[in-house]
């Protein structure tokens, strides 16, 4: 449910709307407008050579501690920061920078100034030096080096920011940024003065956004259509050690994609799941009052049987139902009742794709980082590994027995051959 806002005076204010905010208009009155705190110093009347605070500061009487101390503290927002003379004044915004105390500080040498800006709006936002007790070493340095002058309180009361005011549908608020939302409505202030910000729905976005859907939604189709479909090649079996000992590798490729093929062919989880998918569509939502009550009545419509579920989209039919029903689309979609038929088709999809993913989990198994052991499909490898094995030992003892009964059979045949031998001796003797 996209909604669009406009502003009947963008100098005052810009604004943009979510799918939360109601269509009705507001008035919105700007007083003030946040701001951060800031603090910029006079010029330095630095030396040229800033190579370090010693030299740059060299003919500031006061500035820095007298030697041999080099380092010294500078108190913001209620931080001590260390400063050291050695350095230059660029590694002295880059402590502060780096202390995290809300303040960004930055030194333009043309302009000879410091600048020190909040990093945030509002009332609470500060640059505040007032920690650093007069003739301290970091009270010093801030009044007669960076030169923040007491006559303007730089040093004593530092600066605050300012919240944004502003009444809004005769409410008076405060905020403590320019941009902020309100009841789904982000406002961005730019100005004092008085707009009327008006809320309807995005009627273009929407057609957009179901455009972007089905576009999403048909490519998963397809994908899963073209597994579904893929042409199985049964005599192309997995190949043998000693046949890919034979084959070039261009070979074994093509082999394996033609033996890899149609693995997926009708599949009953898959068929059962696009078929599932375009009921969900076909389907009217009974939970839904008036004309608008199923994807056919605002434009979304499935092909003739061959195309298995693809969508297509009436623009002009869709574009008509959103302005005689600016929900119908949401509620098509997003509505949830107690039974399939009350609910939208997101949450019908939602249940189909889970059920087939489930059913995919029990079958094949999901990796999530562990190993998979509860699918059908390893319960099924394991019991083929454990037949293979009991099939293996089987067979090492059917050899076994054979080579015992071969060796008895020689053994046998050896005392036979023998017995003839000696038979034919006594016969030769007895003539």
């Amino acid at each position: 449910s996209p909604m669009k806002a406009t502003s009947t005076s963008e100098a005052v204010a810009t604004a943009s709307a979510t799918g939360d905010a109601a269509t009705v208009g507001h008035e919105l009155i700007v007083t003030k407008l946040a701001k951060g705190a800031s603090v910029t110093t006079d010029a330095l009347g630095s030396a040229t050579d800033k190579t370090s605070l010693a030299t740059q500061f060299a003919g500031a009487a006061g500035a820095l501690p007298a030697d041999p101390a080099t380092t010294f503290t500078v108190n913001l927002n209620g931080t001590d920061i260390t400063v050291d003379k050695t350095k230059s004044v660029y590694d002295f915004v880059s402590a502060v920078n780096k202390a995290d105390v809300g303040v960004k500080a930055a030194y333009d040498a043309t302009l000879d100034r410091v600048f020190f800006n909040s990093t945030t709006s509002g009332a609470s936002a500060k640059v505040d030096f007032s920690a650093n007790t007069v003739g301290t070493d970091g009270y010093n340095f801030l009044k007669n080096g960076l030169k923040l002058a007491d006559d303007g309180a730089k040093i004593t009361a530092g600066a605050t920011g300012q919240n944004a005011a502003f009444t809004l549908d005769g409410v008076g608020l405060e905020q403590t940024s320019n941009t902020f939302t309100i009841a789904g409505v982000s406002y961005t202030l730019k100005a004092e003065g008085t707009t009327t910000v008006g809320v309807t729905t995005d009627i273009d976005q929407t057609v957009e956004n179901v455009k972007a859907f089905i576009k999403e939604y048909n490519s998963m189709l397809e994908a899963v259509n073209t597994e579904v479909k893929e042409t199985r090649y049964k005599d192309f079996l997995p190949l043998t050690s000693e046949q890919r000992a034979d084959m070039s590798e261009d070979d074994i490729k093509l082999w394996e994609e033609k033996a890899k093929s149609g693995m997926l062919r009708n599949d009953s989880i898959l068929s059962n799941l696009v078929s599932g998918m375009r009921n969900n569509f076909t389907d009217r939502v009974s939970g839904v009052a008036g004309k608008y009550n199923s994807a056919a009545a605002i434009g979304i419509t499935t092909g003739d049987y061959s195309e298995n579920g693809k969508l297509y989209l009436d623009e002009a039919k869709l574009k008509k139902a959103l302005q005689e029903d600016p929900d119908a689309v949401s509620q098509i979609f997003g509505s949830s009742g107690d039974t399939t038929s009350e609910d939208g088709i997101a949450n019908r999809l939602y249940d189909t794709l889970k059920t087939a993913m489930d059913k995919i989990d029990a079958k094949a198994g999901v990796v999530r980082g562990s190993a998979d052991t509860q699918s059908s499909m390893y319960k099924e490898l394991k019991d083929y590994n454990t037949r293979i094995d009991t099939l293996t030992d089987r067979l090492a003892d059917l050899e076994d027995r054979y080579y015992k009964q071969f060796d008895a059979m020689e053994t046998a045949l050896n005392q036979l051959n023998s017995q003839a031998t000696w038979l034919q001796q006594q016969m030769g003797t007895s003539s």
